[in-house]
């Protein structure tokens, strides 16, 4: 037997793309794959399960539908799309002004918008994700609180009874909400149902609501329906949009801004 090489993250992500490119795989058939004991098979697929990477079965693991439920794990996401993302981002700082209370949701694409607010005055900067409240550099007149709530596991983002009752006792100027997936018919959705009643909430506590999405996310349907797209005063997205579903959008008299 070949002895194994790989490290434990770089394992556990060729199984992955095993199970993906099979659809499914048995405990033993990995372990003779990857050279490794059956004991930590189980471990990594234990771990990718709890990701959302994929679904465990008795004796194994199934691929999940990405097309619904399937959540990729932050560490990819944020390297997906990186320069729509930033333009995305810079146009949606450019709708803040000094003085404005925003809401800012968990994401990557969110995570840039903070990015780009650095340097802006006298804001009050609301968020639910520990990341974005971690990594933000802060204007000395600004300020940034942390909704509390509950953490979920393996993602940094809070949720829950108490994230849901402070977004609904709050009055921001605007709220930044990301999707997994927008589509002309459900609207905008996402993967998990745990965030959707904190991305619902947002809508309503916010004087100007808007949704950031490259186009990666359109034509998709995610789990869990967030909202009808005119429900938001605004849509920024980036100019890969198809020209078809864009038109489209306009007809149905969705506000949007392509960057």
């Amino acid at each position: 037997m070949e002895k194994n090489t790989y490290i434990p993250a770089e394992r556990q992500k060729k199984m992955m793309e095993y199970i993906e490119a099979n659809t499914s795989a048995q405990i033993h058939e990995l372990a003779e794959k990857f050279h490794v004991s059956e004991a930590t098979v189980r471990r990594d697929l234990d771990d990718l399960d709890q990701q959302g990477a994929l679904r465990r079965t008795h004796g194994g693991a199934i691929k999940v539908d990405r097309s619904t439920s399937y959540e990729s794990m932050y560490s990819e996401k944020i390297n997906q799309m990186i320069e729509e993302k930033h333009r995305i981002a810079d146009f949606a700082a450019n709708l803040v002004h000094p003085g404005d209370t925003v809401l800012i949701d968990s994401g990557t694409t969110t995570y840039f918008i903070a990015q780009a607010l650095a340097h802006h005055e006298s804001l009050t900067i609301i968020t639910n994700d520990l990341y974005i409240a971690y990594q933000t550099p802060l204007h000395p007149s600004s300020i940034l609180i942390v909704t509390g709530g509950v953490r979920r596991h393996s993602r940094q983002e809070l949720v829950g009874t108490i994230t849901e009752n402070f977004i609904r006792d709050a009055h921001v100027d605007v709220a930044f909400i990301g999707v997994d997936g927008i589509d002309l018919t459900g609207g905008a959705t996402n993967a998990n149902f745990a965030e959707v009643g904190v991305k619902r909430l947002m809508l309503q506590s916010a004087a100007r609501s808007v949704i950031v999405a490259d186009h990666s996310k359109f034509g998709r349907v995610a789990l869990a329906r967030i909202c009808d797209l005119k429900e938001a005063s605004l849509l920024i997205t980036d100019r890969g949009i198809d020209g078809d579903v864009l038109n489209r959008l306009k007809k149905l008299s969705v506000q949007i801004e392509i960057v």
